[in-house]
């Protein structure tokens, strides 16, 4: 069938070529072809093996239209890159990440990560009141990759001046009429024409706002026919309007509505189509961007189908009219640009000052378009603005203006999550999150967990210095929980323990990634026993801890990363310590100087790493290292390392499979632990995990180098909700299978 699809197709040809060989008659010349790729979302990445198969056939192109995913490659291949060079740029984006709805932690500034993507609900307030946008997503990575990648067409606003003159469709939202995209930014252009609605923020061009140009003209060859073709090809990926078996919820019946327009437009260019290709992407969607790769094979399968047909038509013009040898490589070389100005537009809250002090481009310095990026980057990760874009106005060679135009996140955010661990039981939780409270370039939130075990953080955080890289904070944290205690991992007795503190610090952020800083804390702790016991702490006591940090987190992700590091390390000095402790035996305090606590001052140091290294998409191995030591001490438990649990999830804690939180607590630990995290579905993951430990090799213990070796396995579902888990662990010490649950983001 194939085979006959394709003779069908070259005797069509042959019908068409006549008018044209007509019209060489007529001295009117080479007939112009023209090419059109549809709209469709992920399904469009099918469009690159029809280029790829008009490149291997020499045909030349003359004009290219396109709608939405189209519009991308459509305009990529106009600007002078190849089949095979789209083809190599598709398989190493990120496509997950540019088409989601919140940005990839990597991009997010050190002191934004922690809080960062965490709720499951975010509301944003403007002046008291609630502040919704046009769509979920505002596309600021996809338009930062756009930017990237149209950089050899930085300085071209006409696009008839492309390598091949290019057209892309979007519609005014106002009065649904259709906008025909030929001038202005380019960067611009494409994301209108694939703004679709509700889902992606309307874009701004001139007077008009604009969206999906699917929504009036998904295939858009009748453009094609204006802009002079005498023959098309389109591909179109686009399935039409749904089957009323397939219309099953309220969002397939109000998307449905969205398209007659288009569907109507379709009939008229399904006719004026003079070579049509059709792709079967039933078992796809348009948010299919986990199956790039299958799509791009499909869509090389249908090139190579119509690869005879190009190549007729290729072969027969040129020898009717001899042209310059085709080339597949026509992409221009453009050099880094100077800027002779940087102007910003838009701000309303934020100061100037420390938006160029973080952008950290300078007037005369020359850039390249991932220098940009970065610059730009790194003001976005602060979390004061929600869109950031650029362009720029040729002014001399290789010398450009930059206008910077920005719209700011709003400043107040009301926030709320849901959490569940099995040591800290169920949560609701609420945040409150203020920028600029008092002084501006700040950002304040304060955040409670309500449940059994309570807990309330707050933190004031303050950018200084002339890059904006210094930053002055204080932070409020209180933590209850009920906390076992055990005796050679048997249970002896449950405690309630309080746990808070209050701290100031300064920190340097080497880049968005990396930060180092000093602080001091005071901090309190309570002990008190739910039930008695023959041995029993009670009371409390404070003290203060000066430390210095560091910290790296480049993980692309916050749930089941595929890459990147995430580092803790402290290391600082207790003292002044206030210590109103008692110690009782079968109902008998015993006398302090004979319960052998003490509370000399003492230095301490704790490491917490996590590094993950990709195998796959799918697939990645995580390396987990953690180490505590106090060294001159001798007041286990107050101050002590809790080993256990698979989530961190309490002050001092260091994870371990096959135990709950608190089973090992000591003055010091050693751990290495081995993960294999495998996707076997859409955001369902497996990890079986191995640990090994050393402890109470430091101080004051009761044994020497006492070891620990255990394992879990995880299945784990990545949701809006956090994730959700639910493991089994064996300790091959305490010798017991247990069951450990976690769901949600942990406090």
């Amino acid at each position: 069938m194939r085979f006959l699809s394709v003779i069908l197709a070259v005797i069509f040809l042959g019908i068409c070529s006549y008018p044209a060989a007509v019209q060489a008659q007529s001295g009117k010349g080479r007939p112009k072809i023209g090419l059109t790729l549809s709209g469709g979302g992920a399904k469009g990445l099918a469009h690159i093996g029809i280029l790829e198969a008009i490149d291997s056939a020499g045909l030349k192109i003359d004009y290219i239209t396109g709608t939405s995913m189209g519009s991308i490659v459509g305009s990529l291949y106009a600007m002078g890159y190849s089949g095979d060079t789209i083809e190599t740029l598709a398989h190493q984006l990120d496509w997950d990440n540019l088409f989601a709805n919140q940005a990839s932690l990597k991009d997010i500034s050190y002191e934004e990560k922690s809080e960062y993507d965490k709720y499951i609900i975010e509301i944003p307030f403007e002046y008291g009141k609630p502040k919704l946008a046009s769509g979920v997503i505002t596309g600021q990575q996809l338009w930062l990759e756009l930017a990237r990648l149209c950089w050899p067409a930085r300085d071209i606003k006409d696009f008839s001046k492309f390598n091949i003159p290019f057209k892309c469709i979007a519609t005014d939202v106002a009065t649904g009429e259709i906008v025909t995209l030929d001038t202005g930014q380019i960067i611009t252009s494409i994301r209108a024409s694939m703004a679709i609605p509700s889902i992606f923020t309307a874009v701004k061009i001139g007077d008009r706002k604009l969206v999906d140009g699917g929504v009036v003209r998904n295939f858009p060859v009748i453009t094609a026919k204006e802009m002079g073709a005498d023959i098309v090809i389109g591909s179109n990926v686009s399935g039409g309007l749904r089957k009323a078996d397939q219309l099953t919820t309220p969002f397939d019946i109000i998307y449905q509505l969205g398209f007659y327009k288009d569907a109507i437009d379709f009939k008229e260019a399904r006719k004026a189509c003079d070579i049509y290709i059709r792709h079967d992407m039933e078992e796809y969607s348009a948010a299919s961007f986990g199956s790039v790769d299958s799509i791009i094979e499909k869509g090389k399968q249908k090139g190579r189908e119509m690869y005879p047909v190009f190549k007729h038509l290729a072969d027969s013009l040129n020898a009717l009219y001899p042209t310059a040898p085709f080339q597949k490589d026509r992409l221009p070389f453009v050099p880094d640009i100077e800027l002779t100005s940087i102007s910003i537009t838009g701000l309303v809250h934020s100061d100037e000052k420390f938006f160029r002090g973080r952008l950290g481009l300078k007037t005369g310095g020359c850039y390249n378009p991932e220098q940009l990026k970065e610059a730009v980057q790194n003001v976005f990760g602060t979390r004061f603005y929600k869109e950031i874009t650029y362009s720029l106005t040729p002014d001399g060679p290789a010398k450009g203006a930059m206008n910077v135009q920005v719209e700011e996140n709003p400043l107040t955010y009301v926030k709320f999550a849901l959490q569940y661990n099995t040591f800290t039981n169920a949560s609701a939780i609420i945040n409150i999150t203020q920028r600029n409270f008092i002084v501006p370039n700040s950002r304040s939130f304060v955040t409670v967990a309500i449940s059994d075990n309570p807990r309330v953080e707050a933190e004031y955080f303050k950018y200084l210095g002339w890059n904006r890289s210094f930053g002055f904070g204080m932070g409020l944290y209180f933590e209850n929980n009920g906390l076992n205690v055990y005796d050679n991992f048997v249970r002896q007795q449950q405690y309630r323990t309080k746990y808070a503190n209050a701290n100031v610090h300064m920190q340097y952020a080497l880049s968005r990634i990396m930060t180092i800083g000093v602080g001091t804390r005071w901090e309190y702790f309570h002990f008190r026993p739910s039930f008695e016991s023959s041995e029993e702490l009670k009371g409390d006591g404070n003290q203060l801890n000066s430390y210095w940090y560091y910290g790296v987190n480049s993980l692309d992700r916050k749930i089941y990363p595929r890459k990147g590091m995430d580092l803790q390390l402290e290391a600082g000095w207790v003292y002044n310590q206030n210590p109103s402790y008692r110690l009782y035996k079968d109902g008998v305090m015993v006398p302090g100087d004979s319960t052998g606590l003490e509370f000399p001052n003492y230095q301490h140091a704790m490491l917490q790493m996590k590094y993950y290294f990709p195998f796959s998409r799918r697939s990645a191995l995580e390396v987990n290292l953690g180490s505590g030591v106090n060294f001159n001490y001798n007041q286990s438990p107050i101050n002590g390392y809790l080993l256990g649990g698979l989530n961190k999830v309490a002050h001092n804690q260091l994870t371990f499979p096959g135990l709950y939180e608190g089973e090992v607590i000591t003055s010091s630990a050693a751990i290495a632990q081995v993960a294999y995290q495998h996707e076997l579905f859409r955001n369902l993951f497996v990890l079986p995990r191995i640990g090994v430990g050393l402890y109470d090799f430091n101080g004051d213990v009761n044994a020497r180098y006492r070891y620990l070796s255990g394992y879990s396995i995880t299945a784990g579902y990545s949701s809006r909700l956090g994730p959700i888990e639910g493991s089994l662990m064996y300790n091959d010490q305490d010798g017991r299978l247990k069951f450990y649950v976690n769901i949600g983001f942990n406090f």
